[in-house]
């Protein structure tokens, strides 16, 4: 019992933010397909431009060109762009803001009304996702699990025995990796920390201990309950019989609905 509820504080420490804050200490990193407005005082050619980040990772600016921003931060794009513009003006400056939240997601299955991603705002805790997705009468509110990876938590990773994390040199920014480095190279298995809360303490006792601030790439399961869990059991070997039962009795219905018509029976 002890050894329980230590593995379970650790896994609990693994989600809350010291102190607890009201945001994200995630930092908001730009990428596919994210929005970005970018206007300037003393660059004209870049002043009230709003472009769509690429699949490739670039954004192309009049004046400047192709401009690679994937896994930059706005302040970093900005000077990245100040640099670039250097080449043409003698003061430049950029400001860089993101109006389209598209590539961060928060990741919901299982018994829910409204299961797949949803866009990660930076401030979305549990319980407003759970607010959204609208948990149904088949799930298990008392056990919903949350799943964080750890890096890498996009473009997978190569498995091995060994633990063995190596960085390349650091990519110079408004360059893609490729051209200068800074990728990292995993060859361990990633773990990853979950956390089983119950939504019915925070719904009706209010006990939002469990309440954690969500990030990027959180996936959020809610699962069936045990009675629903072995009626979707029962329904997984019945399908193969269902196609075959239907072929015998649509005929059956077919005819009767024939005779009925005819009939002039409604």
């Amino acid at each position: 019992m002890l050894l329980g509820c230590g593995s379970s504080a650790e896994r609990l420490r693994a989600f809350l933010q010291q102190p607890r804050s009201p945001v994200s200490a995630t930092e908001y990193r730009v990428l596919p397909p994210d929005i970005l407005t970018i206007s300037s005082l003393h660059v004209p050619d870049i002043n009230n431009v709003t472009e769509r980040v690429r699949p490739d990772g670039k954004i192309n600016l009049p004046l400047i060109g192709e401009v690679y921003v994937a896994d930059l931060t706005p302040k970093e794009i900005e000077d990245v762009l100040k640099k670039a513009a250097r080449e043409y003006y003698e003061q430049v400056d950029a400001t860089v803001r993101v109006v389209g939240y598209n590539s961060q997601k928060i990741y919901v299955f299982g018994q829910v009304g409204r299961p797949g991603p949803i866009p990660w705002t930076g401030c979305d805790t549990l319980l407003d996702v759970l607010a959204q997705v609208q948990p149904t009468t088949l799930s298990w509110p008392e056990k919903i699990s949350v799943v964080r990876g750890k890096p890498p938590q996009q473009g997978g990773y190569l498995p091995s025995k060994k633990r063995d994390k190596k960085k390349e040199p650091a990519a110079e920014p408004g360059k893609p990796p490729e051209e200068g480095g800074g990728q990292e190279v995993w060859k361990a298995e990633a773990k990853q920390a979950i956390m089983q809360v119950n939504m019915m303490k925070m719904v009706e006792k209010g006990d939002l201990s469990q309440n954690v601030l969500l990030r990027p790439n959180d996936v959020v399961y809610v699962p069936p309950n045990p009675l629903a869990a072995i009626g979707l059991a029962i329904q997984q070997i019945l399908m193969p019989i269902r196609p075959a039962a239907e072929t015998v009795t649509t005929p059956a219905y077919a005819a009767r609905a024939v005779t009925y018509g005819a009939a002039g029976v409604p």
